[in-house]
């Protein structure tokens, strides 16, 4: 019959497996679809693995009763597992946090491997095949002074762990100080900490277990709880993780399809919208398509009158105004300094941009920027083409479309500023 102090641990031994599983797939995705660096991943999904391995051997060493095979297979797995589930979580830790340990994990990995060696053969010094009645709710088997020596070398694994996890909560509040990015910091020291603590919960359950086996005290097996609030305090600071990647990726992404100051499209993702206008002309979706290239006049008197501060002010708010006129079809890009790009798309038979771009022309010749003795006006000039699907034969449209608009801004210009310039179809041809 299964002993009820088993269930827990055979719960746990699946949850763990799931979590390895999970975890390597994850590891998979990151490596081969977004190209992260995230080594640590399979550390912690191997650490899993053995984490559930150690659950179900010592649940069938609780179950093992007077059967001295099943007990001999069993606390054998689970002396082996539980040290290397030790070494792995250390080895995550130094990892994760990047943390240039003065010990070598090598060592680490070769003395687990020695005694590992020394458990599979049965002897009197380590583990012999014989029953030990550890306590009063399970039994082990009959140890010698090498298990002492493998006991202490847990202890030494567990606290190295502990005073890594210390080193590097000191290191993240130290960089809180220094950088006062106090919400991202604030938020990697708490799971340091968490760490932290389960890590001292699980040396603690150690401890109270050895003691148990060596008859100094009469618990019931306790490691295990703290093994597993370590593996779930793990498997949590990798969620948080995930979290804070595709936080950064997102980061990326609107910088690349932003402009920082005037928030308007990117020319990188100009180019792309610029694409799919054409794309969805050639799936008859839209009549027209126009390009309308603009900046602003005597934009460097501007800066030199008023100060680089009142000229990015300028832009930020023109770039608002063209905002508030367009359709949500339609995007504004900046290309650079004060030259802007306007994409107009209509599904309709009449070609609407020529209109809303000289509406646009009067709310800027209109709008008063700065304020006080520093208040001014300002004018745009544009140059806008259009095209029909009739037109789509032509080689490099995209480019050919900025080239004419751009062309149509200089005619502006020449005629006086403040004006819209058209490029005619023929210009294309």
């Amino acid at each position: 019959m299964i002993q009820g102090l088993s269930l827990p641990l055979f719960v746990t031994s699946t949850t763990c497996l799931l979590l390895s599983f999970f975890f390597v797939l994850l590891y998979h995705r990151l490596i081969s679809r977004h190209e992260e660096s995230v080594k640590y991943y399979l550390i912690f999904s191997i650490a899993a693995l053995v984490s559930g391995i150690f659950f179900g051997a010592f649940a069938v060493m609780l179950n093992s009763s007077d059967n001295l095979t099943y007990l001999s297979i069993s606390n054998r797995i689970t002396v082996v597992a539980a040290m290397f589930t030790a070494v792995l979580s250390l080895h995550f830790y130094l990892a994760f946090y990047q943390y240039e340990a003065p010990t070598s994990l090598k060592w680490c990995y070769g003395v687990c491997a020695a005694f590992s060696v020394a458990t599979v053969i049965p002897s009197s010094l380590f583990l012999d095949n014989a029953f030990y009645s550890t306590s009063t709710y399970y039994t082990g088997l009959a140890f010698g002074p090498l298990f002492e020596l493998w006991g202490i070398w847990i202890l030494v694994l567990a606290v190295y762990g502990i005073f890594i996890l210390f080193k590097v909560f000191l290191r993240q509040r130290k960089r809180q100080r220094q950088t006062q990015e106090h919400a991202q910091n604030d938020s990697d020291t708490s799971t340091v900490l968490l760490l932290l603590l389960a890590n001292t919960i699980w040396m603690i359950t150690g401890v109270c277990d050895m003691l148990t086996g060596v008859q100094v005290v009469d618990l019931p097996p306790l490691t295990w709880i703290g093994s597993f609030l370590v593996t779930s305090t793990i498997a949590w600071a990798l969620v948080l993780h995930i979290d804070d990647l595709y936080e950064e990726r997102r980061l990326l992404s609107d910088r690349l399809m932003y402009d920082h100051l005037t928030q308007a499209f990117s020319r990188s993702y100009l180019e792309i919208r610029l694409t799919e206008a054409v794309n969805l002309m050639l799936r008859g979706e839209l009549k027209w398509l126009s390009v309308c290239v603009f900046d602003v006049d005597n934009f460097k008197t501007i800066n030199d009158q008023y100060g680089h501060a009142s000229g990015d002010a300028l832009l930020t708010r023109i770039t608002s105004i063209i905002k508030d006129n367009i359709r949500q079809s339609d995007c504004i890009a900046r290309l650079g300094g004060d030259e802007f790009v306007i994409l107009f798309t209509d599904t309709q038979d009449e070609n609407h941009a020529p209109a809303i771009v000289e509406r646009i022309r009067v709310h800027v010749a209109n709008a008063q920027f700065g304020e006080g003795e520093a208040a001014y006006n300002a004018s745009c000039s544009f140059g806008i083409v259009s095209v029909t699907p009739d037109q789509l034969t032509l080689n490099d449209l995209p480019n050919q479309m900025l080239s004419s608009a751009d062309e149509a801004l200089y005619s502006a210009k020449h005629k006086g500023k403040n004006a819209v310039g058209i490029a005619t179809l023929s210009d294309l041809s």
